[in-house]
């Protein structure tokens, strides 16, 4: 119960953010822009659009290779189509249930694979530790290289940031209320859970749990091929700066942006899928100021993102529900006619 409540919280809470945000730029778009938006999506070179959709699936294939590296040294050695497939519904479930997709595409490998959730899970959070640090590397060198335009950047999401939530002030009552329920519920739920099987029988799950996390989140010290770790971990952030970049081709006013420009978008677009579902609302207005730094103005540098955020999420949508389809496919039992021998 505790579970599904703080995931409806999370869903229905970034939603709200992400819809609100929606509402309040749409809303101060004047009937000319808003045409005029259209008119420049009708436009696009479409042959950019696809491209950094098409990139997005080959950084999802290093992400499988990574990820598969991971788990070999804790015994297990999943199947590159299944761990590909529990990748892509990751990023599906991501849109719909923030972080829901991470502990699922572990529950598709113990499923299909074998491998314990405790593991799996220990070895996704290290994965999220590298690209946190990966993140970490590229925002230094946007701070040193590119200085100014950061800090104007930061100021100018800030200000739009602090604009759309004072249209959607949550009282601190209502606040401590929710923190309160959840809290209340977790002690409930491990008074249950001690009821259930004995003090002494939880603190010993507990800990073969806590131990297989760790295993999972120390398993990079006993990989094999450290060289190919760091390879696939390149190529991931390579194909995420390469969808920025082959994006800016969509438009004529974006074709001359910089590579700089891609990398300030990575950046950003990143914060911007961390706070909403898939970025809803956040990425084309985080994508419209970082254009407009650059230089580029009027409704192209929305239009870009709009474009570019539409794009990356049909090509989420249709890649986690062509997987589902695929894992259920590939890993179907067989059925009785087909098992029974011939006579």
């Amino acid at each position: 119960m505790k579970k599904y409540l703080a995931g409806f919280l999370k869903l229905a809470v970034s939603l709200g953010v992400g819809i609100g945000v929606v509402y309040v730029f749409v809303s101060k778009m004047s009937d000319t822009e808003k045409q005029q938006v259209v008119t420049d999506i009708g436009r696009a070179n479409y042959v950019w659009v696809i491209a950094p959709a098409l990139l997005g699936f080959v950084s999802n294939y290093f992400r499988t290779q990574r990820w598969r590296l991971l788990l070999r040294p804790l015994g297990y050695n999943p199947g590159l189509f299944n761990t590909f497939f529990s990748v892509m519904i990751m990023y599906f479930l991501n849109l719909f249930f923030p972080r829901l997709g991470e502990v699922s595409r572990c529950g598709v490998l113990a499923r299909y694979e074998g491998v314990p959730l405790d593991k799996a899970i220990g070895t996704m959070v290290l994965e999220r530790l590298v690209d946190v640090l990966c993140l970490g590397i590229i925002l230094l060198v946007l701070v040193t290289t590119q200085a100014q335009k950061f800090w104007a950047l930061k100021e100018e999401i800030g200000i739009k940031s602090a604009e759309i939530a004072g249209k959607y002030q949550i009282s601190d009552t209502l606040k401590f209320g929710v923190l309160f329920g959840v809290v209340l519920l977790v002690i409930a739920f491990l008074a249950w859970q001690i009821k259930k099987q004995g003090a002494e029988a939880f603190i010993a799950e507990a800990k073969e749990r806590a131990m297989g996390l760790i295993k999972g989140v120390i398993s990079i010290k006993d990989i094999g091929s450290p060289w190919m770790f760091v390879f696939h971990t390149v190529m991931i952030w390579i194909c995420y700066f390469s969808m920025g970049y082959v994006g800016f081709f969509m438009f004529p006013e974006t074709a001359h942006l910089p590579m700089v420009a891609a990398l300030m978008g990575l950046a950003f677009g990143a914060v911007a899928f961390s706070l909403t579902p898939g970025g809803l609302g956040l990425f084309p207005i985080f994508m419209q100021l970082i254009v407009n730094v650059y230089g580029v103005a009027g409704s192209a540098a929305l239009s870009y993102g709009l474009v570019q955020w539409s794009a990356q999420t049909a090509s989420v949508l249709i890649g986690g529900v062509i997987s589902l389809m695929l894992l259920a496919i590939f890993n179907r039992e067989p059925s009785l006619k087909e098992v029974s021998p011939k006579i």
